[in-house]
Parts: C-alpha cells; sequence; structure tokens
C-alpha cells in the first residue's frame, strides 16, 4: 500500500482507470471514486474514467449523477491503468492483448477470486475476494493511504457498495462498518443512493428472463436443485432469476459468432452447505472447457471463451459440481 502511495504522490502523467465490459454500478462509482481521490491526492495527474466495450445502463445514470464522463474502448497511451473490478483480461477484450504489451505500470482493483490473468501483469495487486464490492477495497485503500474521503467520493463509494451487495443483503460486518464510517464522515444521501440503483428493467430482459426458464433442464444432485437454460442476452440476470425462481444452483448459457459465455448463480444457502465457490472452484475449469477464462465470486461467477456447442459447456458445469459434491446426478 504504502509503495502504491508513494508512486502516485510522484508520479506525473496520464491515467486510466479502466473496467470491465457491460461496466456496472460498482465498477463505474469506483471509478468515479478513485478519480476523485487520485485529483486530490497529486492535483496534476490527467485522469480518464474508462470501459471496455459497452456501460450498463444504470451505470450511465450514475456517471451522469455525477457529470462524468467515461471513454469506451479508450486509447491506451498512459502512463497508469487501473483495471478496476476486473478479474480476467478477457473482461476487457478488445483492449486485453494491448494491455498486456502496456510499457506503463498496471494496478489492479478487484473483489473477485484472485486470476493469474491480472495478477501476473499487475505491478500493484489489491484484491480481497472477502469484500462486498470494488467500492469497498477503493474505501480501504483510501483510509489506509489517510486520504480524506470527501462527500463526492463517499457518496460514490455508497452507490457502488449498495449496487453489489445487493442493498447489504450480502453485505459483511466490515461491509456494515464502511457505510456507518461513509454516512458520518461525509455528507452522502443514501436514498438518493438507493434510487439510483433502481432503473426501471426493460423488455428485452424480461423476456430473456422468461426464455431462460422456459428453456431450463432440471438436474438433482444430492438434495439439490441445479439447473441449465440459454438465452440470447441478458445470461447474468437470466440466472439470477432462475435462483430466485427455486434453484440451488442455475447455470445460464449463450453463444454468439461462436463467442461462449456462461452465467453462474448459487442460493447463499447452497454455498453454506456444500462449501462449493462457483469463481473458485467451476468457473476457471468451465473457462479452460470453452479455451477461455472464468472467475467470479463465490455464488456468483461466469466464463467466457470460444466454441461451437453452449449445451456441452452447460453440461460441463453441472458435472463438475457433482465432481464437487462426491455425489451421483439425476436428471
Amino acid at each position: 500500500m504504502q509503495a502504491f502511495l508513494n508512486y502516485l504522490k510522484k508520479f506525473s502523467g496520464r491515467v486510466l482507470i479502466l473496467s470491465h465490459q457491460n461496466s456496472d454500478l460498482d465498477a463505474i462509482s469506483s471509478s468515479i471514486a478513485l478519480k476523485e481521490a487520485l485529483g486530490i491526492l497529486n492535483p496534476g495527474l490527467t485522469i480518464m474514467i474508462g470501459a471496455a466495450g459497452s456501460i450498463c445502463k444504470s451505470a450511465k445514470q450514475v456517471l451522469k449523477e455525477f457529470s462524468e464522463e467515461a471513454v469506451i474502448n479508450p486509447k491506451l497511451d498512459v502512463q497508469l491503468i487501473i483495471l478496476v473490478d476486473t478479474a480476467t483480461l478477457q473482461q476487457i477484450a478488445p483492449l486485453d492483448a494491448e494491455i498486456k504489451k502496456h510499457a506503463g505500470k498496471i494496478a489492479v482493483i478487484d473483489h473477485h477470486a484472485s486470476h493469474a490473468d491480472t495478477r501476473d501483469i499487475a505491478d500493484f495487486y489489491f484484491v480481497d475476494e472477502r469484500a462486498s464490492s470494488s467500492s469497498e477495497i477503493v474505501y480501504t485503500i483510501l483510509k489506509k493511504m489517510k486520504l480524506k474521503i470527501s462527500g463526492r467520493i463517499g457518496f460514490a463509494l455508497l452507490i457502488g457498495i449498495l449496487a453489489d451487495s445487493a442493498h447489504l443483503k450480502f453485505a459483511t460486518k466490515k461491509t456494515i462498518k464502511i457505510v456507518n464510517e461513509i454516512l458520518e464522515k461525509t455528507n452522502a444521501d443514501y436514498e438518493r443512493a438507493a434510487s439510483l440503483l433502481e432503473v426501471s428493467e426493460d423488455v428485452s430482459r424480461k423476456i430473456a428472463h422468461l426464455k431462460a426458464a422456459q428453456r431450463m433442464e432440471l438436474y438433482r444432485v444430492m438434495d439439490f436443485v441445479l439447473v441449465t437454460s440459454e438465452v440470447n442476452s441478458f445470461g447474468a440476470s437470466a440466472a439470477r432469476a432462475l435462483v430466485l425462481l427455486g434453484a440451488d444452483c442455475a447455470f445460464v448459457g449463450s453463444i454468439r459468432k461462436n463467442e461462449i459465455q456462461i452465467s453462474a448463480r448459487a442460493s447463499s444457502n447452497f454455498i453454506k452447505e456444500t462449501g462449493i465457490s462457483l469463481g473458485r472452484d467451476i468457473m476457471p475449469k468451465i473457462g479452460e472447457f470453452i479455451n477461455g477464462s472464468g472467475g467470479g465470486h463465490a455464488g456468483a461467477a461466469g466464463a467466457k471463451g470460444r466454441g461451437d456447442s453452449v449445451s456441452n459447456a452447460l453440461l460441463e458445469c453441472i458435472k463438475l459440481v457433482q465432481e464437487f459434491l462426491h455425489a451421483p446426478m439425476k436428471k
């Protein structure tokens, strides 16, 4: 931590804070907070926020709230890149190959399971999969650097924490403590932060959820119900919807132009009773299976790669869970 602080104080040049494809609330909120904090620490820096591929609807609203802009697929002609909320390089395609060759310094701030992809290229590495969000890690970094958390920084971090902890549903004791400190030390508006999470769901997402349910395949391993399904888009939210529908663990896949994407979600009870971590035990292996990479959290993870059959990858997900539990499978 001290090495990073010393570097930032002496550093002069351009900084890019970059987050993953379809950057979400946590990614964008923590990027905004970092930009603000770095500007206070070293006013001479030129700092840009970027995202690979696209930004989700709710995150765009947050950018508007802060009068900030994020460049899609920015040029990497900077001296320092800070990767935020990004576990694997594949998540920042089409910039992944260029990142590997980057001559400047690279810092990684993330709350997913540690991955060799980003660990190997990082000069500064701040990864804690126990944290509920990347915003939580940013707060911890700023606090250890003894940087004052302004109202603007606190508000941004509050949004990110609330988003990735599902309104504190998945919060840890540390998360609650951080939220309390933000509210006590800044004028961050909790109600306004919570309202920014409530972007109306579009029709396409609703249809994807219903199609996922319609196409669902059920498997029983021990007393747990595992499901697989296929959709064209919104795989992550469709997998979450299937868990809310009653599945203990759901794997939803999509394939487009030979690019396969698998999203996995599991109930907290399933994670607690089995000890499995989708981000550690399943998705990295699925990433290899589809000639790509995978990772994530215990109950929310994903993989991306290439191939011509998403159904084979989904079946492999079920087999891997079965092997982990050392139990037979019934369909």
